[in-house]
Order: C-alpha cells, then sequence, then structure tokens
C-alpha cells in the first residue's frame, strides 16, 4: 500500500449531479417543509464529509501510542509502528473516497462552507453539523456494505436471507409467471440486497428503511454502479482488537459483487420508500395490499413490538405470508430515554394466534451479522425463524 491522494475534481461528474440525489431537499418535500428533519438529514450528510478527519483521530491515538514503546520494544514487532500508520492511512483515504462519492451531491446543503481551495479529499474541512453518535453508524454502514454487497458477505447472506428466499419461493411457486406480481415489502431493508434478490426472482419487491445512512447508501449502490467490483473499501479499519494478523485490520473489500441493472430487466420491480414503517405503512390504502412481508432483523427495532404485529396484520392480504428471520435483542431496551416493550418469543407467538395468524412454519437458525471471518471475536445469534399467514 503506498501513499495516495485522492483528488476532488478527477470524480465522476455524475456523482455531483443532483438529478442522481433521490434524497436531496430539492427533491424531497418533507426535508422542504420540516426544519428539524432537514437539520437531521444535513447532520447525516456531514458525518460522511467527516469520515476522514474523524479517522485522524484514531490515526494520531495509534500513533500516540506507539510511540510510547520503547525503542527495543518496537524493533522487534513483526510490523513497526510507522508501516501500520501508513497501512491505516491509506485505508482510510480509501474508505473517505467512497464515503464521499455517496454524498457528492449534496455540497451545496453548506454554502458556509468554503470548499473552492480544497484539491483532495484529506483536505476537506470539519463540517460542523455532524453528531458524535452518528460516526458510529456511518461506521456500521460500511460494515454493512461487506454484508450485503461482496463476495466475503455470501456466506452470511446464505445464513439469513436464503431461507427467507427458499420460503416465499415455496409460498409463491409461480411467482415468475404470474402475469400479476407478488406485492412483497421489507421493512429494514438496509443497504437493499434482499430487495434487489426478490426482485430479480419475480416479485414486487418495495423496501423500507427509516435511516438515511442506509437509504443514501443503498440508492449509491444500486442506482449508480456501473461495474462488478468498481469500488475498494477496507470496512474494517477501525478494528483494532482481536485480531490474529495485524493485516487482518486491512481486509479489502471490493463491491458490488453484481450490478443490479445487469440482473434486473424493465419487467422486474423493486422499489425503496423511506420512512419510520408504522407511520407510512398503517394507513388504508395499504390494508389488505400485501402479499408478503419479510421482516429480517427488523422487529427488536420497535419501541413496541406488538404495534409492529398489528400494523403487519392489517397490511397482509388475507392468506398472506409474513416471514421473520431475526433475534429479539430489542435496540431501545437500555435507553431510558425510550419506550421499550420486550416480550419473550412466547409471548410474540401467543400475540399472533390471538390477532388472526396462523404459524406454519417455525425454526431456531444461526446467524452472524456484520462479520469477517478474520475477526476473532464475533456475536452468533440463535435467531427465530418463522413463516406465518394471515387467516
Amino acid at each position: 500500500m503506498d501513499q495516495i491522494e485522492i483528488e476532488i475534481k478527477e470524480m465522476d461528474a455524475l456523482y455531483f449531479d443532483k438529478e442522481y440525489a433521490s434524497y436531496h431537499p430539492s427533491n424531497n418535500e418533507l426535508l422542504q417543509k420540516d426544519i428539524h428533519e432537514y437539520q437531521h438529514f444535513q447532520n447525516v450528510i456531514a458525518c460522511f464529509y467527516n469520515y476522514t478527519n474523524d479517522m485522524k483521530v484514531e490515526l494520531q491515538r495509534i500513533k500516540t501510542h506507539f510511540e510510547t514503546l520503547k525503542p527495543e520494544q518496537r524493533n522487534k514487532l513483526l510490523m513497526n509502528y510507522q508501516e501500520r500508520i501508513k497501512k491505516l492511512d491509506y485505508c482510510i483515504k480509501k474508505n473517505a473516497h467512497f464515503c464521499f462519492l455517496i454524498v457528492a451531491a449534496y455540497v451545496d446543503m453548506f454554502p458556509e462552507m468554503d470548499l473552492s481551495q480544497v484539491t483532495y479529499i484529506s483536505e476537506l474541512p470539519y463540517f460542523p453539523h455532524a453528531q458524535h453518535g452518528d460516526i458510529s453508524k456511518l461506521r456500521i454502514t460500511l460494515k454493512q456494505f461487506y454484508r450485503d454487497w461482496s463476495i466475503q458477505g455470501q456466506a452470511e447472506r446464505d445464513q439469513s436471507y436464503k431461507p427467507i428466499i427458499d420460503c416465499l419461493q415455496q409460498y409463491y411457486p409461480d411467482a415468475k409467471t404470474q402475469d400479476k406480481k407478488y406485492q412483497v415489502l421489507l421493512p429494514g431493508a438496509g443497504l437493499g440486497r434482499l430487495v434487489f434478490e426478490l426482485a430479480s426472482q419475480g416479485f414486487a419487491a418495495q423496501g423500507n428503511e427509516f435511516s438515511y445512512f442506509m437509504l443514501l447508501s443503498s440508492h449509491f449502490i444500486i442506482n449508480l454502479t456501473q461495474k462488478k467490483n468498481q469500488y475498494e473499501l477496507y470496512p474494517f479499519a477501525n478494528n483494532f482488537c482481536n485480531r490474529l494478523s495485524e493485516n487482518d485490520q486491512f481486509e479489502l473489500v471490493q463491491i458490488p459483487d453484481v450490478v443490479p441493472a445487469e440482473v434486473l430487466t424493465e419487467n422486474d420491480q423493486m422499489s425503496f420508500v423511506a420512512g419510520e414503517f408504522i407511520t407510512v405503512y398503517h394507513q388504508e390504502k395499504y390494508f389488505n395490499f400485501w402479499d408478503s412481508i419479510i421482516t429480517c432483523f427488523f422487529i427488536d427495532t420497535a419501541n413496541n413490538v406488538l404495534d409492529y404485529i398489528d400494523t403487519i396484520y392489517e397490511i397482509l392480504k388475507p392468506k398472506g405470508c409474513w416471514i421473520n428471520f431475526g433475534p429479539l435483542e430489542y435496540h431501545f431496551a437500555n435507553q431510558f430515554s425510550e419506550t421499550s416493550i420486550e416480550l419473550s418469543f412466547e409471548d410474540i407467538k401467543h400475540y399472533m394466534k390471538q390477532k388472526g395468524f396462523e404459524i406454519q412454519l417455525e425454526q431456531m437458525k444461526e446467524s452472524t451479522y456484520n462479520h469477517s471471518k478474520l475477526d476473532q471475536k464475533y456475536l452468533m445469534y440463535n435467531c427465530i425463524f418463522f413463516m406465518a399467514v394471515k387467516k
């Protein structure tokens, strides 16, 4: 890895074109009307621009701490710390390039930032709009590219996506031959790989996502990718612990492993809707509308999982199927400022049956999430996999 500098002016003009930026305020009525939503969106965009500056803090920490080693200690290490810093700096710049491309079309949202003298991405000033908590969300998003759009992520996709796809195809075996496509909704769609896979199998697949980090990134990889393995990414560059080898931290990922535009035909149907699941879909026009709802690592993101179940029941067609895969980790369980209803699966099953669902398939399946095989530490979920039919 040699030192690199990436020039902003050499990037494809496509990425700066607002016409290709689906969530730009000029194209988004919500952002035009709601100042708080606009500010939140601006914070997310700033976080992408700030990737280099945020990672420089990590770089300086490593450098400072290694300099406390005694010379005889440093000299006996397999990789000297200067070489490690050099490699990490390279990875940061490659990741920063990728992050910048995702949000390049939004530079006009920061008229107070003078970028006229900026030539290289590494020279970008710090955008003060970003929130501290958003840094971790961006890092998770980069790891999500590993899971959803790299060849290395195939094994993990097979753990969770494949059982879902197989189950849906068994329930609707004529999906590819039907004149009218089965309507399938995937709330919590993330970077959209499962939505893409289902659309390629003949379903009219719609992804729903609340996170702007995911929405911006999925739009970029699905709509603006021109060739396979177009981008190089180092999603685990900030993993400093649990490494067997010095180079594990610098695992290279090429994305995407498949170009959606080369797979989907004009007859395939894939769409995405931004917003919170219940707010968007718990309305009369969607009642008894969907042939299937797919929830993958999703139902435990609710403040009240029963509200999710109520909504899923209302919007499914009679005889429509709900396929679920994931744990019950309950994301708000330790946030005292948030309501969090934490139920066992036994409670959830009882409520589902009372509501009017018939559970036709129930299994436990192991799955990791955003895990590199090179990492010593990982979390293996014992996931609940079920299919329930609305009576």
